[in-house]
């Protein structure tokens, strides 16, 4: 997505570089004209942290109309900063904005505002943030849709009478009269209900069509359980309810209304308000749309907090409560509320005192990417990683490796290539040498390849990044696997979907002489690696095997992270030939306990997830 605003600004409409090398509009996903507003930004600083540092403004601007709307329907500033802090402490709309960058987080402000204006008969401002809203994604059109229907035919208080007397809107209304019964309806709002429609239409149906290769957006594949369901007649409601009623996301909504207190309880109006974007999350089939922990749910989060304040007005409103008890009810019905949801905000949320929060650690390895993109050229065509991707993205044409086509550098970062198929990812290194690469520069696991370089040999500073520096173990075990390869210990580790991985720590031995495999793995009650938790080769052996160890070295290797059950077990063995199934020989541990029935491996621990960690019974 950053390429394709930086192209944007520089006149290349939407376009990035797709992985068959093609430079593609991001219409073939998507429809988001906010895209054409956004690229502005890079003209205060031209990199990709810009777009990241203008989503979490703009999330953070809807704490605005927020505030306002709290406090004219409870008229108490306190009330009104206790819903703002609510919503700026809202898990899921802080998952969002670390969720990478997407458009659909830039819908909750515009969406509030609209709200606000909306409720304040100011036509012309809600006008332009229904407008803005519309801009951002094609499916927000429902929501603006719903809201405009609501703001049509919503009922006038008194104040909200005298407000339109002096707008110069105040004619833009319809009334007509239906038996007994004399309705109103705003203008304005029918027409930007109307436009949405269309314009839903023409985005899901038109324009996306036109550009996807396949002439229908790949996102419907999502929702197979219920375009299942809505083909078996009488039956669909029951069926559509079986796609919804599942233990997942049951969890995923009562997260949603403790990110609330649960006060959202009191007024579901609000809530369906923001129907059509939970409701798509609710019936697909992927569940990244109902976990709360990436972008889906952005445009859902600000309809649970006017849920919550228009709960606490219920409650402010209720006929038990005199003016005099006013401050009273309403400090009954806040303060509990907020407790409540900011009791969950440390179970789940993301700021320092949030359960899912931590600390990014900038590594020495990270800060030396900067010596290598030093050295390529703004408009040269490059090849890189995912993990390298953003960091060079500004610029026309941008391959992901290993499609090399008229791609004048490769870069690469090996230390990341574990969570990928290592063997082939070294395969296509070598094949990339074959294309007429050379290495051009070479250090702490990146290779910089440059097009007519004839260097084909990796620098001993390549290697650095298996090298452990001043590290010990977290899990101290020393295994002598015949005279060849000592094991040293292993770390528990996890990465930001709290997938498990194992930092293993190694040396040579004096007699060692061949290739040998490494294997940490997760055995089953037979000693065979359990089936659910298999783990690919291990990275290092493809880039420093064990013959090129130097004495006295350390070297870590790290598993693939992995999603684990409650508990597993950890073994390690070490063996020459293909795999652990066809081993030509296998090295026997040297050890006084836990050794595997045959003698071929060892129980270093086991896993035992305690909360959202996991811990090691030894």
């Amino acid at each position: 997505m950053d390429q394709a605003l930086w192209n944007t600004l520089h006149g290349n409409l939407l376009q990035d570089t797709r992985p068959d090398g093609r430079n593609l509009p991001r219409l073939t996903d998507h429809v988001e004209p906010i895209f054409l507003v956004i690229p502005f930004v890079f003209l205060i600083y031209d990199g990709a942290e810009s777009i990241l540092a203008l989503q979490s403004i703009v999330i953070a601007l809807g704490a605005l109309p927020v505030f306002w709307i709290a406090r004219k329907r409870l008229q108490s500033d306190a009330a009104a900063i206790v819903f703002a802090a609510m919503y700026l402490l809202f898990p899921a709309l802080e998952a969002a904005n670390l969720a990478e960058f997407h458009a659909v987080t830039f819908a909750p402000a515009p969406l509030l505002f609209a709200y606000h204006y909306a409720d304040e008969r100011a036509w012309k401002r809600y006008a332009l943030f229904s407008l803005l809203a519309l801009a951002v994604k094609e499916e927000i059109a429902l929501l603006v849709f719903v809201m405009a229907m609501w703001a049509a035919f919503n009922p006038q208080t008194a104040d909200d009478r005298q407000q339109t007397h002096r707008s110069t809107l105040h004619a833009s209304r319809l009334t007509f009269q239906v038996s007994r019964f004399t309705f109103q309806i705003s203008l304005v709002p029918l027409v930007i209900a109307l436009l949405s429609v269309i314009w839903f239409l023409l985005a899901v149906f038109v324009i996306v069509p036109a550009f996807a290769p396949g002439g229908r957006s790949v996102y419907i594949g999502r929702y197979t359980c219920a375009q299942e369901a809505l083909r078996d007649g009488l039956m669909a409601l029951p069926n559509l309810a079986a796609c919804v009623l599942i233990p997942e996301k049951i969890e995923y909504v009562a997260r949603l209304l403790a990110s609330v207190g649960f006060i959202a309880l009191l007024n579901p109006v609000a809530l369906l308000l923001g129907a059509p974007a939970l409701v798509l999350n609710l019936l697909s089939s992927y569940d990244a749309q109902y976990s709360g922990t990436y972008h889906y749910s952005a445009p859902v989060a600000p309809y649970f907090v006017l849920a919550a304040i228009g709960g606490a007005g219920r409650i402010l409103n209720s006929k038990f409560v005199t003016r005099k008890f006013a401050s009273g009810a309403l400090a009954i019905a806040v303060v509990p509320a907020f407790l409540f949801a900011f009791a969950y905000h440390l179970v789940a949320g993301y700021t320092p005192v949030g359960g899912e929060f931590f600390w990014l650690e900038k590594t020495a390895h990270q800060q030396l990417l900067a010596r290598f993109i030093a050295q390529i050229p703004r408009d040269a065509k490059v090849t890189t990683t995912t993990t390298l991707f953003p960091h060079l993205s500004h610029r026309r044409v941008l391959y992901r490796f290993p499609l090399i086509k008229d791609a004048e550098y490769v870069l690469l970062d090996v230390s990341q290539s574990s969570i990928t198929n290592p063997i082939d990812y070294r395969l296509h290194y070598l094949d990339t040498l074959k294309q007429g690469f050379g290495i051009r520069d070479a250090a702490d696991g990146y290779i910089l390849l440059q097009r007519g370089v004839a260097q084909k040999e990796l620098p001993d500073a390549f290697y650095d990044f298996v090298r452990a520096q001043n590290t010990v173990p977290q899990y101290r075990v020393a295994i002598d696997f015949d005279d060849q390869v000592r094991f040293l210990g292993y770390d528990i580790r996890q990465d930001d979907w709290r997938r498990v991985y194992v930092r293993t720590y190694w040396t040579r031995l004096p007699a060692l002489n061949l290739n040998y495999a490494l294997y940490p793995f997760f055995p089953d009650e037979s000693g065979a690696p359990r089936a659910d938790a298999q783990l690919p080769p291990l990275m290092i052996h493809f880039w420093y095997p064990t013959t090129a160890w130097k004495a006295g070295e350390v070297i870590f290797a790290d598993t693939t992270p992995i999603e684990l059950r409650e508990r597993a077990k950890i073994g390690v063995g070490v063996f020459f030939g293909a795999s652990w199934d066809q081993p030509e020989f296998i090295l026997k541990p040297r050890a006084d306990a836990s050794l595997s029935p045959d003698g071929n491996w060892v129980m270093v621990g086991e896993l035992v997830r305690a909360g959202k960690r996991y811990q090691v019974n030894k």
